[in-house]
């Protein structure tokens, strides 16, 4: 049963990575070529930006218990919010707390659909991943 629940996220993972690059591949005024290239460019920065050194300390206060899945469900949630601000039109200087707040909510509907955890720490997450609103903004 654990596998299945693996497997789905992965699964769920694939298919949303995909179905976003597709989506803002058509939807973009810009020549896909110069779209990968700034796409890249504002993934690189966001993830040198959200680098996390402490991710067992974070799982913890978010789970309560530092687990395999926990981690996963963490780092993941993490880079669908990279991603969600890489398809941002803005430069990651210019992303307002408005739009990220938006990104925050999308990814956390994602986290919802793919894992079923406690409200309580669905809110842990959701609140983590704004604290890294700050970050942002240094």
């Amino acid at each position: 049963m654990n596998n299945q629940k693996k497997s789905g996220l992965g699964i769920g993972i694939l298919i949303g990575t995909i179905l976003g690059g597709i989506t803002a591949l058509f939807l973009s005024p810009q020549s896909g070529k110069q779209n990968r290239k700034e796409v890249a460019k504002k993934l690189n920065q966001l993830k040198k930006l959200f680098h996390d050194t402490e991710i067992d300390k974070k799982v913890k206060e978010i789970f309560g218990e530092v687990t395999e899945e926990a981690k996963n469900i963490y780092v993941q949630a993490k880079e669908w919010l990279i991603e969600e601000l890489a398809q941002l039109k803005e430069a990651v200087e210019n992303i307002d707390k408005e739009k990220y707040t938006e990104a925050v909510e999308q990814v956390m509907q994602k986290v919802q659909k793919e894992v079923k955890k406690d409200v309580k720490e669905m809110e842990k997450l959701k609140k983590q991943l704004m604290k890294e609103w700050e970050k942002l903004k240094k």
